[in-house]
């Protein structure tokens, strides 16, 4: 089911046919793999079976969505969008993941995606959009800014690869 469209993409929710490619989205993403994944002391380790994990998680909590992005022209999926409607600890929704294959980065397509979550979002009635960016992900902190998001806290932060700093950062919509 399509949640949104922008003029370049289509953001929709993630079914069995999409695994495969979506498994190469993130294999083609090393670096953040390496930043965020890992398994039985492996750093960056990631593969299907922690894919379906993570997208097994994503249906069973209320107000999650996790979406493939596809090029609306040609239908390929170039990347995947993940956010929470809104974020219990705060009652703001967040973005939990922004990921284009690296085949497609530096074309905008992360950008392009946010700008259609916002907009999706402003018809919902939001008025911020948050996300948090893990110290080292200097991708995301740059897609973050050139968006207009401000950093507003550095909190701790526990993820697969261990403990780290995060920095939250808010879009005003």
């Amino acid at each position: 089911m399509t949640i949104f469209e922008t003029s370049r993409l289509t953001a929709a929710e993630v079914s069995e046919d999409d695994i495969a490619e979506l498994l190469d989205v993130h294999l083609s993403n090393q670096a953040y793999l390496d930043l965020t994944e890992g398994s039985a002391g492996v750093a960056g380790a990631y593969d299907r079976g922690m894919l379906e994990r993570d997208l097994a998680m994503s249906a069973i909590t209320p107000g999650r969505h996790t979406c493939a992005l596809r090029l609306r022209q040609r239908g390929t999926c170039v990347g995947v969008l993940d956010w929470i409607d809104e974020n219990p600890n705060d009652g703001a929704p967040w973005i939990g993941l922004v990921m284009v294959h690296a085949g497609h980065q530096r074309s905008g397509i992360g950008a392009d995606a946010i700008a259609g979550l916002a907009e999706h979002g402003r018809t919902l009635g939001w008025t911020r959009l948050r996300e948090g960016v893990i110290d080292g992900n200097d991708a995301g902190m740059a897609l973050a800014l050139a968006l207009g998001m401000r950093e507003v806290e550095r909190k701790p932060h526990r993820i697969a690869a261990g403990e780290c700093e995060l920095a939250v950062m808010e879009l005003a919509l």
